[in-house]
C-alpha cells in the first residue's frame, strides 16, 4: 500500500467517521481502528524486507543478532503502544492511554537493560 493509497483511504475513513460521529459515535471508533489496523498490517509486511536486510548486514559486521533483535522488539513495542494509545484517546479514554504508555516504557527499559549493560561492560574493558 503506497502512501497515496493510505492518504486516499484515510480521507474516505475521515469522511465516514465524521458522518458516523453524528449518529453512532461508538461505531466511528471501530471504523478508525479497523483502518489503522489494516494500514499497520500492510506496513508491517513491507518492513519485513528491511528487517531481513538489517539482520544480514549485522551478521556480516559481526554484531550479535541478539542486540538487533532487541532493538526490533523495542521499536515494535513503541509502535504498537502508540497505535493502541491513540485508539484509547479516540475512544475518550486518555487515562487508560497514559497507563499503557507507562507500562510500555517499563517494558522497553527492561528490554534495553541487557544491551546497556553490555555497552557499559565494553567501555569498562577498554578503560
Amino acid at each position: 500500500m503506497s502512501i497515496f493509497q493510505v492518504l486516499g483511504c484515510g480521507f474516505l475513513v475521515l469522511v465516514l467517521w465524521l458522518v458516523l460521529q453524528q449518529y453512532k459515535s461508538s461505531v466511528s471508533v471501530f471504523v478508525v481502528t479497523a483502518f489503522g489496523a489494516i494500514v499497520f498490517l500492510n506496513i508491517a509486511g513491507q518492513l519485513q524486507n528491511v528487517l531481513q536486510t538489517l539482520t544480514r548486514l549485522s551478521e556480516q559486521a559481526g554484531v550479535n543478532v541478539i542486540y538487533l533483535t532487541t532493538v526490533f522488539k523495542i521499536i515494535g513495542i513503541a509502535w504498537l503502544t502508540e497505535f493502541f494509545c491513540q485508539v484509547c484517546r479516540d475512544a475518550g479514554s486518555s487515562a487508560l492511554a497514559v497507563k499503557v504508555e507507562f507500562a510500555a516504557k517499563v517494558a522497553i527499559l527492561l528490554l534495553a537493560f541487557p544491551v546497556l549493560t553490555a555497552v557499559l561492560e565494553s567501555i569498562t574493558a577498554i578503560l
